[in-house]
């Protein structure tokens, strides 16, 4: 089983289905395009499991300088493992 990072707005689209951070800092067309690349990066990583521990600090990076591996987006920031069945 392969290993890998993704950042916060990965996280929330596979988790949760929520988009709704993205409307924070961007337009609509933007958004649109945003959802659209987490799309195509995560269905390539399918199928997924969660491999992170919050309570013990366990497979997340607290700020991470790499892409992640899901979207590619190359913002620096929180990464959280995720391992692909």
């Amino acid at each position: 089983m392969e290993s890998f990072w993704l950042c916060d707005d990965c996280l929330f689209a596979v988790a949760y289905e929520d988009y709704s951070t993205l409307s924070l800092y961007s337009t609509a067309d933007e958004i649109e395009k945003r959802i659209a690349g987490l799309h195509r990066g995560l269905v390539r990583l399918l199928p997924i499991s969660a491999d992170f521990d919050p309570e013990a600090g366990r497979g997340i990076k607290a700020f991470s300088p790499l892409p992640c591996d899901g979207c590619g987006s190359p913002q620096h920031g929180q990464r959280h493992r995720f391992t692909q069945l």
